[in-house]
């Protein structure tokens, strides 16, 4: 992926001339808008301390920076929990965090900081903010020099065998976004919330339940010495209710259900979710009752909506994110494919692009948009794989071997520490198949083998970060050779299922399920929205294994509500 730095001056002065209209439509999502002549006290003690420290800040007989960067969260949260109809936890909370990026050296040889984060000050008192950037800032810089001093006798006696930047010059941008502010019904909510959670009530077999709603409108400040100047807000919608069983063996089980978005317009109707959380309440009451995987099974296995796109999250996706180790780490690029660029790496009949640009996919909102990354450079589409072949991984600005810029996908929870993530990733298949055709694959290629059934899995648990081993399956079926019907079983755990192994898929889907993400989302705030695409796909082999070892004893009383005289 050699681009001469020409042209991505031009693609990035293109794409900045554009990125304010983008960020104009997506801030709809938040009620209230700061009139554009308001002054913003927050950036202007940002940029004025910003100019001091550029022009000031130097020790004597050390190195000066060459580079400073500001960064500020200000976030606005809501949660409310409840269970069984009762309330959990309710809380609206403010809170502002800083990151000082100060770099000694240049481009090409720095100190390589990842972020001096802090708390901030949530009021806009200017000599306050002004105070604390300041302290931070110096803070930085004295560790940025002592960090340079011991890379440089790191790297003395020891020959480097290629020079690549320690990190990328980029073309500065300007997005300055109406500030938002977050107005929300907590009453209305909460009872919402509440009636939600007493649907369990209805479901005697359920032990252990919930439903929460956090709402988090984020606005994101940066200022950098190269001239960047980034304002924008971002709202964060997670609506989830969970429930767990126990099986008359003692195994407990559990399953939940998820809806993500930018907004609480896209949220579903209260309605809508109730026939949600009631489906799930079924199903774990189902998997309660269902038979054990008796005998470790061998043998392909298709992957259908959450599960498929899942099992790409955890996977790939973050094997199409790049991110060349610091000097001195004994790890090597957080991706295993940085040396397979112009190599097969999925079948012929995949192709992988990332997107962050892209809002919807028909009538379908997608949660990994942005116009702009947390490192100031703008979003692109970027094609990964095609027909199967590695041409490209997603980039920050840490550059690596033949890709000296970022792909705009530097990207952080909060502040600081940002790192190569991506946005919206579309799984393409070529010529693909209808359900029942790719059950009937399933089917044929059990056959040769000489099983009596193949494996169906519908939905895997989700972890919140993407990973090298697959999570357990929620919903797992046999599927029979000898008249195709399908049996929900419990207790199944995968065997060791590698990003190699997807080159041997035997078949694709023509189908496409959206699965919207919130990582690291919690009660402190925070998270990153990302979206994939994927098809079902049929795997040529996953081991699967029984349950081991000694169930817990299931609970010696009834649930007492369902227990009354």
């Amino acid at each position: 992926m050699k681009v001469m730095m020409k042209q991505m001056i031009s693609r990035f002065t293109r794409t900045a001339t554009t990125i304010f209209g983008v960020l104009l439509m997506l801030s709809v999502m938040a009620i209230g808008q700061q009139s554009p002549s308001e002054p913003d006290v927050v950036m202007k003690a940002m940029q004025d301390e910003l100019a001091r420290s550029v022009s000031s800040l130097k020790l004597k007989d050390l190195d000066k920076p060459y580079f400073i960067e500001y960064e500020i969260a200000d976030v606005d949260s809501f949660t409310v929990s409840a269970a069984f109809g009762g309330l959990l936890y309710q809380n609206r909370d403010r809170g502002r965090g800083l990151s000082v990026d100060v770099r000694v050296g240049s481009y090409d040889f720095d100190n390589e900081p990842s972020g001096y984060p802090t708390q901030l000050v949530i009021e806009d008192d200017y000599d306050a903010l002004r105070h604390e950037l300041w302290l931070a800032t110096d803070a930085a810089y004295r560790q940025a020099v002592e960090t340079m001093t011991r890379k440089r006798a790191f790297l003395k006696n020891r020959t480097e065998e290629e020079k690549i930047p320690d990190f990328s010059q980029e073309e500065p941008t300007t997005v300055l976004a109406p500030k938002q502010t977050l107005t929300i019904d907590e009453k209305k909510w909460e009872k919402q919330v509440r009636e939600w959670s007493a649907i369990f009530r209805e479901f005697p077999m359920i032990k252990q339940s919930s439903v929460s709603l956090q709402v988090q409108l984020f606005h994101k400040y940066m200022v950098n010495s190269e001239g960047t100047k980034v304002r924008r807000p971002s709202l964060l919608v997670s609506l989830e209710a969970n429930a767990y069983t126990q099986a008359a063996d003692g195994m407990w089980l559990s399953h939940g259900t998820g809806v993500p978005a930018a907004s609480l317009d896209q949220l579903p109707s209260a309605e809508e979710f109730a026939k949600a959380i009631r489906k799930i309440a079924r199903e774990l009451t189902e998997l309660q009752r269902a038979p054990v995987l008796s005998e470790n099974y061998l043998g392909p296995v298709l992957f259908t909506g959450q599960a498929s796109a899942e099992m790409f999250s955890q996977l790939l996706a973050s094997e199409l994110c790049s991110q060349r180790p610091s000097v001195g780490s004994q790890q090597e690029d957080s991706s295993s494919l940085f040396n397979r660029i112009n190599r097969r790496v999925l079948p012929p009949f995949l192709s992988v692009f990332d997107d962050p640009t892209q809002q919807k996919l028909g009538d379908e909102e997608l949660l990994g948009t942005f116009a702009v990354d947390d490192q100031g450079v703008p979003a692109r589409k970027v094609s990964l794989v095609e027909e199967g072949i590695l041409k490209n991984l997603l980039m920050s600005r840490r550059p690596r071997k033949n890709v000296l810029h970022s792909t705009g996908h530097g990207r952080s929870p909060l502040v600081g520490g940002a790192s190569t993530t991506i946005g919206n990733l579309f799984i393409q298949p070529k010529e693909g198949k209808s359900y029942e055709e790719l059950k009937q694959e399933l089917i044929r290629t059990c056959k040769l083998q000489s099983l009596p059934y193949g494996v169906l899995i519908k939905s895997l648990s989700g972890r919140g970060h993407a990973g090298k081993d697959l999570s357990d399956p929620v919903l797992a079926y046999k599927v029979y050779v000898d008249d195709g019907r399908e049996e929900l079983i419990r207790g199944v755990n995968p065997g060791e299922l590698t990003l190699k192994d997807l080159r041997q898929m035997l078949a694709v889907g023509n189908d496409r399920f959206v699965y919207n993400q919130i990582e690291g989302v919690g009660r402190g705030g925070g998270g990153i929205a990302t979206s994939i695409v994927a098809p079902s796909v049929l795997v040529e082999e996953l081991e699967l294994k029984k349950p081991t070892g000694t169930q817990q004893k299931p609970l010696l009383l009834t649930h007492p509500y369902f227990d009354k005289p």
